[in-house]
């Protein structure tokens, strides 16, 4: 099993038993362990050569655009009727969903395996509440001795409210949880309403969301781990879900990480053979891969995990301006009216404005490291204040083209940090 044991949710970051810090970099093969063997040897080649340390999939087979192959096993054997018998499960599934698991545990990849969706074609989406709790059972059991496990209740639940209601959900949440003696971690995930991750059960929060600008409040109002294990995908589909640039996507990756959340990538082109990555896996073709690499370099190397910074307020917009701009500004009409301007935004566009103007920028908990991306922001300098009493080497990132920068060393105060005027920049600040 893994080197350092099971991962575990720790404040709003995740550790191995052992303390080492765990930074999940995840990837989406939905329906990796329900293809030939030829096309998962392939798909384990291609992860072992990946950044991925995270593979988000589901126990039952999938049925859905670009992915309508029938399984090579299915998870239970039939009653006479032609019903599902959920008392008597197939042993070739599962040994072979077992095996697909220790491969990936293997490659010190995480598993967060899904346990009920409902893109489904064979009837384990319409599962009575009895023959729901003995598959749980069964797998739970099965699997719950393999250590890089991550129990995903579902993908996208909400869309399983006509055959699971909200109470049969909880009754799953709790039976998890109750049938997971090595504390297996657990999240639950949808499509539109997101799952109350404040539930004492819910080990950290597992969300499909495309605006990452949210993702800081989550993580101070809870004070647990958010996963975007769904930001859209990197391809060249018709469907707007999967046709994300590459810059996109890496740039979906370092909003999460500047916000102390984690995200999670997928691919989907267009292929002549239907291999989809997203679904079935194959080879990676996409562009954001690599630079997810150079991101998780970066983040592994820092000496503890971001958190996000509060949100700024309008006398921190203030106190950040340059002395002899903040003077003017305040003797002015404008300066005098912006407190009053404030106090009377509309919600609704306060959340546009959320949207678009947030400041993805995160630090440790010591100060220690601070972080600013800049997404589509082209700026030629940035005022970068500094804690006090601290010294820091000041780097520039150049997020897509890969190249890190030294900008000043010994660095203290409010520093003032030259860029070049392109998108997808990012500064870090380093405690010498």
């Amino acid at each position: 099993m893994g080197r350092h044991g099971m991962v575990r949710a720790v404040d709003t970051h995740f550790e191995y038993e052992d303390g080492t810090y765990y930074y999940p970099f995840g990837t989406t093969v939905y329906a990796l362990a329900h293809q030939t063997e030829e096309l998962m040897e392939e798909t384990f080649a291609s992860l072992k050569n990946s950044p991925f340390n995270k593979v988000r999939m589901c126990v039952f087979p999938k049925h859905y655009q670009y992915n309508n192959n029938e399984p090579r096993f299915y998870p239970f054997k039939k009653k006479p009727d032609g019903s599902w018998d959920t008392k008597n499960p197939d042993p070739d599934f599962w040994d072979n969903l077992e095996k697909c698991i220790r491969r990936l545990d293997d490659m010190d990849i995480q598993c967060d395996l899904i346990l009920f969706h409902s893109y489904d074609n064979w009837g384990f989406a319409s599962m009575s509440r009895e023959d729901n709790l003995n598959y749980l059972a069964y797998c739970l059991d099965r699997l719950g001795d393999l250590e890089n496990v991550w129990w995903s209740l579902a993908n996208e639940y909400d869309l399983l409210l006509s055959e699971i209601s909200m109470e049969q959900w909880y009754e799953i949440e709790e039976f998890v949880a109750s049938h997971n003696p090595k504390g297996h971690l657990i999240s639950n995930h949808n499509c539109f309403r997101t799952w109350d991750m404040g539930r004492k059960n819910i080990t950290h929060g597992s969300y499909q969301i495309k605006f990452l600008s949210f993702v800081a409040d989550r993580i101070r109002k809870y004070k647990k781990p958010v996963c975007v294990d769904e930001c859209c995908y990197e391809g060249n589909l018709p469907e707007s879900w999967g046709n994300l640039s590459g810059e996109e996507m890496t740039a979906r990756f370092w909003m999460a990480i500047a916000s102390g959340a984690y995200c999670t990538h997928g691919e989907t082109f267009l292929d002549d053979h239907d291999i989809v990555w997203w679904s079935k896996g194959g080879t990676l073709k996409g562009k954001s891969p690599e630079r997810i690499r150079f991101l998780r370099n970066i983040v592994e190397k820092l000496p503890a995990p971001l958190k996000p910074d509060d949100p700024a307020s309008s006398s921190e917009f203030m106190d950040n301006l340059p002395d002899e701009v903040k003077e003017e500004l305040l003797s002015s009409p404008a300066g005098r009216s912006f407190p009053l301007a404030m106090a009377r935004v509309d919600q609704e566009e306060d959340i546009v404005a959320r949207v678009y103007e947030h400041d993805y920028k995160a630090h440790t908990e010591d100060d220690s490291v601070i972080l600013k991306y800049f997404y589509l922001m082209c700026p030629a300098v940035y005022s970068l204040q500094l804690s006090a009493g601290k010294k820091y080497r000041i780097q520039v990132i150049d997020t897509w083209n890969m190249t890190v920068t030294d900008a000043a060393e010994n660095a203290s105060g409010t520093i003032r940090v030259e860029l070049p005027g392109r998108s997808y920049m990012a500064v870090l600040a380093t405690e010498m």
